[in-house]
């Protein structure tokens, strides 16, 4: 069997032992999700979803570490050109790219489900606050953090605390639960990195403005979601963004020459 064909049945191995791993963790998850949607601790499925991530990234690595070990000279050594050897290599680093966004997108899944439970079980269980002044119910809108709320019978003040179930929601959820909305820009945002991250420098505009745009997307609909939970975001998310972002211009797109050399481009916002 050729070196091509081996690299090809071991990188089919990888990818089977990665959906089997994950199938394992969701069923796993599945349990103990429905074991803490109505409250509990949570640390131990946080715990044990740590440990599957570490399973799965030692798989995501053997993948290019095998590829050094073994596989490059084992090509070269049977004489196959370039072009094969390119090929082989693009696809042990696709599979690796592809696998590792199933694994981040495994977690937060598991985690966005065990918070859209418990908001399910907090929201049943809401009752109107009573008034601390004649005891009158209040209105108290669903919220993950204290209200003051005004009593229209005597139009005294109350401080309301969301119960701690509702509170736990937040504390899980926030960042998963955000993250879940923004997928399909978080996909295309990796994306557009690992194909700036496939040229070598220097590097024109296009592809580093495709980085741009994909992030302005992403963080437009990561923070649209995220402000259910923080309204402050969403009062003026172009400010957020620009907060953002000014990372990766100054860290990044400063030292790209294309960048550079157009006048620093940089979106409006």
């Amino acid at each position: 069997m050729s070196s091509l064909a081996r690299w090809d049945g071991f990188l089919a191995q990888i990818e089977g032992r990665h959906r089997e791993v994950r199938t394992e963790a969701a069923a796993m998850a599945l349990d103990a999700v429905a074991g803490l949607c109505a409250g509990g601790d949570y640390l131990p499925l946080s715990h044990q979803l740590s440990a599957v991530e570490h399973r799965l990234q030692e798989l995501e690595r053997k993948i290019i570490d095998t590829w050094h070990d073994k596989v490059d000279d084992a090509i070269c050594a049977e004489g196959h050109g370039e072009a094969a050897r390119t090929a082989a290599r693009e696809k042990g680093e696709a599979l690796q790219h592809r696998l590792d966004d199933e694994r981040e997108e495994l977690m937060i899944r598991i985690m966005a489900d065990l918070a859209r439970q418990r908001y399910k079980h907090a929201v049943a269980q809401h009752r109107p606050p009573p008034c601390s002044g004649c005891g009158a119910g209040l209105e108290a809108p669903v919220s993950f953090r204290a209200l003051e709320l005004r009593c229209r019978n005597c139009n005294a003040t109350t401080t309301w605390q969301p119960p701690e179930l509702m509170v736990s929601v937040a504390t899980i959820g926030t960042h998963p639960m955000s993250q879940e909305q923004a997928t399909g820009e978080w996909r295309a945002m990796r994306a557009a990195e690992r194909a700036l991250n496939a040229i070598r420098p220097p590097r024109a505009l296009a592809p580093v403005k495709a980085v741009e745009l994909t992030q302005i997307a992403y963080w437009q609909k990561y923070l649209a979601a995220r402000a259910w939970f923080e309204p402050e975001l969403g009062r003026d998310v172009n400010m957020e963004i620009r907060r953002r972002m000014q990372q990766w211009y100054e860290s990044h797109a400063e030292f790209e020459e294309g960048w550079v050399q157009a006048g620093r481009p940089r979106e409006p916002l």
